[in-house]
């Protein structure tokens, strides 16, 4: 402001002032920064009064005064100089402030040419924010000093009025935005569903912030996606915007810090800067916040409050603006939308993992009107503890005993020594298929050479002897039978011990037979199509001492079915048979197979044993137990596979299928 020419009488001089004072008053009415106010302000009263400068001084945070506007204080302030001369006049001025009355206090002393300052106190409703100073040269007049009082006590007036305008379109900026974020917090707290909290959060966001949009992202590990953006039903996930979006939130949730561009991207760390300007190509926005939805937890001990302690991201709050916003000024503003949001989310997120969800709430309503939150903390207790236990005997659920066995094929035969004796010779090998009938290995026996040996010669001998024997008989027929050496003694004699050595060649010749059919007997032979089961056979049986009825090898129909050859153990044989007497059809089997646990397979159980069995390698009696199996369903059939079962016995109570072992155990004990 220029002033060329100056007053030439008191009442012009008055009126010149006065012009003064209205054009501030004026200024005061507008809508305008502090900064071009003030400014307006000290050139004008700089001119009024014919001084050296002014400024307003404001109360900081920490109660002292701050040099916050000013105009033409360089004769007062001179460089190398200005630091002690304003610490000097602060501590006069804050007297003055301190007092709330106008006055005169001289300058600095360090400062050449001597100056005076007109001091007056700035309040509004009541409270002093600051003091207006007026520099004039030192040992003015007294009444000039009076008059200048009063001239700067003018436009102090102005000055609280514009501060007081301004602090009115302040609260009521913020009673506008308290109002909208106190229906932000009404909305987003209104439901427990996921997405529509998030979709809420993203449309009111926008509207109480007066941004274009608004973009809600989920935090699920170190990636993020969008679950809303304000004014779009659904978001397109598919779209370059919103996978670029997503990309750059994950990259601030990271680093947990909070993004906002406003032109420049300077300081930005390098990955955030790479996934800023790869989501800058699709988008206008020349204003963008990313705030990590985060809660922040107070640490507190009973010694020392720690410091607070961030918690996991349950999200990120993306604002958009195409307008150039004060960038600043517009995260301020968005404080209690993020804290609002970021508990809503977090609630909605809990809520949303939480199993039986749908019940809980139904639930909660139900004890409410029943008045259960009025009962007692033991009743509390006892009432659910109790229901829980009386359910327990009325909730059915399946019944299983537990099973072990092995898959095995239907038609196996067991391959054994029919005699003492030695291997001599082996024709198969381990796995190899084999016809009915097929020679598997032959069989020696020393015991049998001897045998036969010791017939033969007997056989000789007695064969001879009948020779001899039909000789004398023929010899003595063809003499005269009147001769006189001739018996009938003699004659019978020879019969009889003809008969005898005839029955003995007889049998001899039966021994032999019988012998030889046990030598053939020695060969053995496949009793049926099938495979050799036997591991390693030539290397175990090879020349290998044999006794009769020993085990040597197992045949097995491997084509043909299959079963499960099941234990039992006997003393939960009575729920099986129980339940097999109740139903009508088989029951069934469930197994896994060892080599492939977590795939279960199903059979049906076709023959309990009406025995007990107890083998060396069992740790307690058991029933054997048969059941068919669809051998299609299991891949990689082997003979002996182990499989791990449980045979369904229908239904029983839940308390029932817990507790029956323990009761069965505590009855062996303490009855027995």
């Amino acid at each position: 402001m220029h002033h060329q020419d100056a007053p030439r009488t008191a009442d012009e001089a008055r009126r010149r002032i006065e012009s003064l004072l209205d054009e501030v008053a004026d200024l005061s009415d507008l809508t305008i920064a502090p900064d071009v106010f003030y400014g307006q302000v000290l050139d004008r009263l700089t001119f009024a009064t014919s001084a050296l400068g002014a400024a307003v001084w404001t109360k900081s945070p920490n109660g002292h005064l701050l040099l916050a506007h000013q105009t033409d204080l360089l004769q007062c302030y001179p460089t190398g100089q200005a630091a002690k001369a304003l610490s000097d006049d602060e501590s006069h001025l804050f007297q003055v402030f301190h007092r709330g009355e106008a006055d005169v206090v001289p300058g600095s002393q360090n400062v050449q040419p001597k100056y005076d300052i007109v001091v007056v106190p700035l309040q509004v409703a009541g409270e002093a924010w600051g003091v207006m100073a007026l520099y004039q040269p030192a040992n003015l007049a007294k009444s000039v000093r009076q008059t200048y009082v009063r001239i700067t006590h003018a436009f102090a007036e102005v000055s609280q009025h514009y501060q007081q305008q301004t602090l009115l379109r302040d609260f009521q900026q913020h009673q506008y935005d308290w109002k909208r974020q106190l229906a932000f917090a009404g909305l987003v707290h209104a439901d427990l569903s996921y997405e529509k909290t998030a979709y809420r959060i993203a449309n009111e966001a926008r509207n109480c912030l007066e941004a274009d949009r608004v973009a809600v992202l989920s935090a699920r590990g170190s990636k993020c996606r969008i679950e809303a953006i304000s004014g779009v039903d659904k978001p397109h996930r598919r779209s370059n915007t919103v996978q670029k979006l997503e990309r750059l939130a994950s990259v601030v949730i990271s680093s947990k810090q909070t993004l906002l561009y406003t032109g420049d991207t300077e300081n930005l760390p390098p990955q955030v800067e790479e996934a800023l300007l790869e989501y800058l190509e699709e988008t206008p926005s020349k204003v963008l916040a990313i705030v990590p939805l985060q809660n922040i937890e107070a640490v507190e001990d009973d010694e020392e409050k720690k410091p607070r302690r961030d918690s996991d991201p349950v999200g990120a709050l993306a604002i958009e603006s195409i307008d150039q916003l004060n960038g600043h000024e517009l995260l301020h503003r968005a404080e209690p939308i993020v804290r609002h949001a970021t508990t809503a989310l977090g609630n909605a997120r809990a809520y949303h993992q939480l199993p039986l969800a749908s019940l809980l709430i139904p639930l909660g309503n139900f004890l409410a009107t029943i008045g259960w939150y009025r009962l007692p903390t033991t009743l509390k207790i006892v009432i659910p503890l109790a229901a829980i236990i009386v359910a327990l005997f009325f909730i059915p659920m399946d019944f299983s005993i537990e099973v072990h066995g092995q898959l095995v094929p239907e038609v196996e035969r067991n391959v054994f020594a029919p005699s003492d004796g030695y291997v001599e010779e082996i024709f198969i090998k381990h796995g190899q298929r084999v016809e009915k009938d097929t020679r598997l290995m032959q069989l020696r026996s020393n015991e049998f050479n001897l045998q036969r040996a010791e017939i033969v010669g007997q056989l000789q001998t007695a064969q001879a002897e009948l020779d001899a024997i039909l000789v004398k008989r023929s010899q003595g027929m063809r003499r005269d039978p009147r001769a006189e050496n001739r018996t009938p003694e003699s004659f019978e004699n020879l019969s009889a011990d003809q008969l005898k050595l005839t029955k003995q060649i007889e049998n001899l010749i039966e021994r032999r037979d019988l012998l030889q059919k046990r030598e053939d007997e020695l060969e053995l032979l496949s009793p049926i199509d099938g495979q050799v089961l036997d591991w390693e056979v030539e290397r175990i049986l090879a020349a290998r001492p044999v006794r009769r009825g020993e085990l040597l090898m197992k045949v097995a129909d491997v084509d043909g079915p299959w079963i499960l050859d099941l234990e039992l153990p006997d003393k939960r044989t009575y729920h099986v048979v129980n339940a097999q007497s109740e139903s009508n059809e088989p029951l069934v089997v469930r197994f896994q197979l060892v080599n492939e646990p977590g795939k279960t397979y199903h059979g049906k159980l076709t023959t309990a044993a009406s025995i007990v069995d107890l083998e060396e390698n069992s740790e307690e009696p058991f029933v054997p137990l048969e059941a068919e199996i669809d051998q299609v369903e299991i891949p990689h059939l082997r003979h002996g596979l182990s499989v791990v079962g449980r045979v369904e016995c229908g239904q029983r109570s839940v308390a029932y299928v817990w507790t029956y072992q323990l009761v069965e155990t505590a009855r062996r004990y303490l009855f027995w």
